[in-house]
């Protein structure tokens, strides 16, 4: 019997349980584990962003997917702006625990996607075309930020450089959930959830033509490349 990928099987898990979590107990939505989160965090006072570092970290490590939950309570937190200083914080050490995993702990990951051509092509692709393509993914921010740590390990960039290119690529999305998580704690000021809504909205529809603009860059060098 082929030998189970410890990873796969976890992944496989962890969207089972969030499957069966939105089927069976739809009262344990994103907003209550955001509630959940906050007053966790809150807690622990001072202490609160170490924590909340430590949960990135370890979700990441284990592909526990509550990353942009996280991302949310940031801004439920600390208001929109620190909170998306947090956040992006928490996206690069996520960033960086979940590359590690791949690449040296869990590596049987690895091993899968090179024995599928079509992953396979698909990685060496975004390794070829590096920046903008790590621009691209990060920009993607309604994409899970664990599936994207996971994409992005598998490809041969240096971890360096994917945090770095991290910062520019994930600032919208940061940004967009810290202020989704501030209009949360200001629902009975109409006025203040109206704006702190109406942020994500514009960044979603303003990334969409962002990434149409860099994908079509990226198809016509290649065609000038022919």
């Amino acid at each position: 019997m082929k030998k189970i990928n410890p990873v796969i099987l976890l992944v496989f898990f962890s969207v089972l349980v969030f499957i069966l979590r939105r089927t069976f107990y739809p009262e344990f939505s994103d907003e209550s584990l955001v509630a959940a989160l906050e007053q966790f965090l809150g807690s622990f006072g001072v202490a609160s962003i170490v924590t909340l570092f430590v949960i990135y970290f370890f979700c990441s490590f284990f592909f526990i997917p509550i990353l942009i939950p996280l991302n949310i309570a940031c801004g439920a937190l600390y208001g929109p702006i620190l909170g998306a200083l947090a956040a992006l914080a928490g996206v690069l050490i996520s960033c960086f625990a979940s590359t590690v995993s791949v690449r040296y702990v869990f590596r049987g990951m690895g091993n899968f996607a090179m024995r599928h051509p079509e992953i396979k092509n698909y990685l060496v692709d975004i390794s070829r075309r590096g920046s903008v393509m790590v621009i691209i993914v990060r920009l993607a921010f309604v994409v899970p930020y664990l599936f994207q740590n996971i994409v992005l390990a598998l490809t041969q960039l240096n971890l360096g450089k994917l945090m770095l290119l991290t910062i520019p690529g994930a600032v919208p999305g940061v940004l967009s959930y810290s202020y989704l998580g501030a209009g949360l704690v200001s629902l009975e000021a109409t006025q203040s959830f109206v704006f702190y809504l109406s942020v994500p909205l514009f960044m979603l529809v303003g990334i969409t033509f962002m990434i149409r603009y860099l994908r079509d860059r990226i198809e016509n060098v290649g065609q000038d490349d022919h």
